[in-house]
């Protein structure tokens, strides 16, 4: 079996954000192997201090190849399995493209996969996974503390994209206890983080010792609770949606 990811960013999205890449995939009898060629789109139209200002360098394109944890081969054939390939079609220039190509029996097929959206996941993933293993980023992690009277517990996520696991690590009153984190809740938890919004010029860097609710999404800043993470607008819900998922981290 041989896959190719194809990926481009919606035209919505300006430079220096926007961006393409290739991901090609081969099964081995371990590991997964990926060849990732990814470049940055449209920056010629930028000076070089307009893309340093956003926090990127002139040059960020990015190019890997190596082999994956073979949970990741299992997790793509897994989704293979249910997909059907439909043929090319124009692209919408307000969504993310994203083409596969995939060879499984010596015959090609190539074009918009009918369940898209898991797809876009999943490529998601797969490149947050090649950037972990070739030690580019770290984990994802989230810290939350909540501090009462009587009570302070502090709950850590740690989410490897390199081995597809998650774990949360709770001290409550200085006591410790690690648990597993279902990897299927981890997808609406980050879809639910950065829905609010997040105002990092009056977080603390400082761990918080007096009362309230605080979150560390791994920036090492620590954002309190209605104060630096808040709605987007008056309309908007996102934040007990948010506190629901959060209190199941403390529970």
């Amino acid at each position: 079996m041989m896959l190719t990811i194809y990926f481009e960013t919606s035209a919505q999205l300006p430079p220096p954000y926007s961006y393409r890449y290739v991901l090609k995939l081969k099964p081995s009898f371990q590991f997964f192997h990926a060849d990732l060629q990814l470049i940055y789109t449209h920056r010629d139209e930028l000076d070089a201090d307009e893309i340093e200002a956003e926090g990127f360098s002139e040059n960020d394109d990015y190019q890997w190849r190596g082999n994956l944890e073979k949970i990741w081969r299992d997790t793509v054939e897994k989704l293979l399995s249910r997909t059907q390939i439909e043929a090319t079609k124009e692209w919408e220039e307000d969504s993310d493209m994203l083409l596969l190509e995939w060879t499984p029996n010596d015959k090609t097929q190539k074009g918009i996969p009918q369940n898209r959206e898991a797809w876009l996941y999943l490529a998601q993933e797969l490149v947050q996974a090649i950037y972990e293993t070739s030690g580019l980023e770290r984990p994802f992690e989230l810290s939350v503390l909540d501090i009462q009277p009587k009570t302070t517990q502090q709950s850590t996520l740690t989410a490897s994209f390199k081995t597809r696991t998650a774990q949360i690590k709770q001290v409550i009153n200085g006591k410790s206890a690690v648990k597993f984190y279902p990897w299927e809740s981890l997808s609406p938890l980050m879809e639910a983080l950065y829905a609010p919004d997040w105002f990092a010029e009056k977080a603390q860097p400082e761990k918080p010792k007096r009362e309230g609710l605080y979150l560390n999404p791994g920036d090492g800043l620590w954002y309190e609770w209605g104060k630096q993470i808040v709605e987007v607008g008056e309309r908007t819900e996102a934040l007990p949606r948010l506190k629901d998922l959060i209190a199941r981290l403390l529970g």
